[in-house]
């Protein structure tokens, strides 16, 4: 009988025991082993990567990687709009990219542009690209120039300055030109990573001019 009692006080000293741990964890004051499954598998984000969130951007330049020349993820050491690709810059400065900050703005606010490596844009025309807009001619004159600049993307604000993208419309059509931010030539002319620029500026309504206005 002595026994039976002992037997019965143990399993009701358990059973309690057992609750109080419940209770304890239920509140949060046991500690608990530290789940790692997933941990080491998440990689850091990549402020240069275009292709992030690709179910929240309609625009994706990823996809369809083979059919798109304006793709940043694609061939990145001779893509113009890649802003990882580390360009050099030679030592001829293209003027128009160093002198459009008095031209007018096309748009008021920078605007987010995957195709240009995700980076906040903005750009200017000169008089006489402005003309044309103004007018909404068709195409563009002679003399026209559009120049984009860009900047990171720091949380929806403009942040450090980056490639300053050039279009310049000749006798022979349009001039394709990148600068560094200080307007020194990192590309121009007719060059593989120029020819990105025409075909994907192909796609614009008026004259191979995208221009949003915002």
């Amino acid at each position: 009988m002595k026994n039976r009692k002992t037997w019965q006080v143990l399993t009701l000293i358990l059973f309690v025991a057992g609750l109080t741990v419940s209770a304890l964890e239920g509140i949060g004051l046991t500690s608990k082993p530290i789940e790692t499954s997933g941990v080491e598998s998440q990689k850091p984000s990549n402020p240069c990567n275009p292709c992030a969130k690709k179910a929240q951007n309609p625009c994706n330049p990823c996809a369809k990687k083979a059919k798109n020349p304006c793709n940043p993820c694609a061939k990145k050491a001779q893509n113009p709009c890649n802003p990882c690709a580390g360009k050099m810059a030679s030592g001829e400065v293209y003027q128009p990219a160093a002198s459009y900050s008095e031209w007018t703005k096309i748009n008021s606010k920078p605007l987010l542009s995957q195709p240009h490596g995700g980076m906040l844009v903005t750009t200017y025309a000169n008089p006489a690209a402005q003309a044309a807009i103004k007018s909404k001619a068709s195409s563009f004159p002679v003399g026209s120039i559009l120049i984009k600049e860009s900047h990171s993307n720091s949380n929806g604000k403009r942040g450090e300055k980056g490639t300053i993208f050039g279009m310049e419309k000749t006798e022979s059509g349009w001039l394709w030109i990148t600068t560094d931010a200080t307007g020194h030539i990192t590309g121009k002319g007719d060059s593989n990573q120029m020819q990105m620029c025409a075909q994907c500026h192909a796609g614009a309504q008026t004259d191979s001019a995208f221009l949003r206005k915002k």
